[in-house]
């Protein structure tokens, strides 16, 4: 029988390399953090070797493990390296023009929002140019239960991708007596239909962090969520009814790049 080092040479790879890939593709496919049984168990390997292979992971900041729960996931390497691909797609492109249309029809500031690991994640920020400018950091997460953003990825996301975040940020707002967050799954589940009814999600003060915003779906060919598109301001300076203009505007920012990135395809 060939010995490891024979048998990676006639095939032309490192075994070591393929595995360790095999264990990031558990992460970034899995619902959200996993335990280390479970990444074993998807791995069909004994827990003291995938154990080995995520510790080097995490020193190489390809995978991270949570303090407070012990599961793993994608580390921050592997999340720059995802928002990099994503930054030369051809839709994400497309999607900055639409910001900057919306910046400037309405003077305030606009992301794009598509699915990361932990969540909802801006990967394209378009900012408006006045002191009174609203603003989040590159690669920002947004909450999924009380931000416009992630309110779309709760309305028309993915349900096993989503659910299990949003259960968690349920309890942890519960917990915590956030302002103006669902208290229940029920009560999220409500103001999800409720946005789809709209055809847009919508916050005025979006919990504790002083921000206003509408968003939009933007949906594949047979229905997929591809990313939100989000117009946000300080509170106070953004009409978020249902009939004004800045909903009118988002719902018909949202159908141009379905279409065009349809047409596109």
């Amino acid at each position: 029988m060939p010995r490891d080092g024979e048998e990676e040479a006639r095939r032309g790879g490192v075994n070591a390399v393929e595995v360790a890939g095999g264990l990031l593709r558990i992460l970034a496919e899995a619902p959200g953090p996993l335990r280390l049984a479970e990444v074993a168990r998807a791995a069909a390997m004994p827990s003291a070797k995938a154990h080995r292979y995520l510790v080097s992971l995490q020193r190489a900041g390809l995978a991270e493990q949570e303090p407070a729960t012990a599961r793993y996931a994608l580390g921050p390497l592997m999340r720059r390296a995802g928002l990099a691909a994503l930054g030369r797609s051809d839709a994400l492109k497309r999607a900055e023009r639409a910001l900057e249309d919306i910046v400037s029809r309405t003077g305030e500031t606009a992301a794009a929002a598509v699915w990361g690991t932990h969540g909802p994640t801006h990967v394209r920020l378009v900012e408006a140019r006045h002191d009174l400018a609203a603003t989040v950091p590159p690669g920002h997460v947004c909450p999924l239960t009380y931000s416009a953003s992630g309110l779309v990825f709760c309305a028309w996301g993915e349900a096993a991708q989503v659910r299990p975040l949003a259960q968690r940020e349920v309890a942890q707002g519960r917990a915590m007596g956030r302002p103006g967050v669902p208290r229940s799954m029920a009560e999220l589940d409500r103001i999800a239909a409720a946005a789809r009814a709209r055809g847009f999600a919508a916050t005025d003060g979006e919990g504790d962090t002083g921000l206003a915003a509408v968003s939009v779906p933007v949906r594949a060919a047979g229905g997929a969520l591809r990313m939100a598109l989000t117009v946000f301001s300080r509170a106070g300076r953004l009409n978020t009814e249902a009939g004004g203009p800045v909903a009118a505007l988002m719902r018909a920012a949202g159908a141009a790049l379905e279409a065009e990135l349809r047409d596109g395809a």
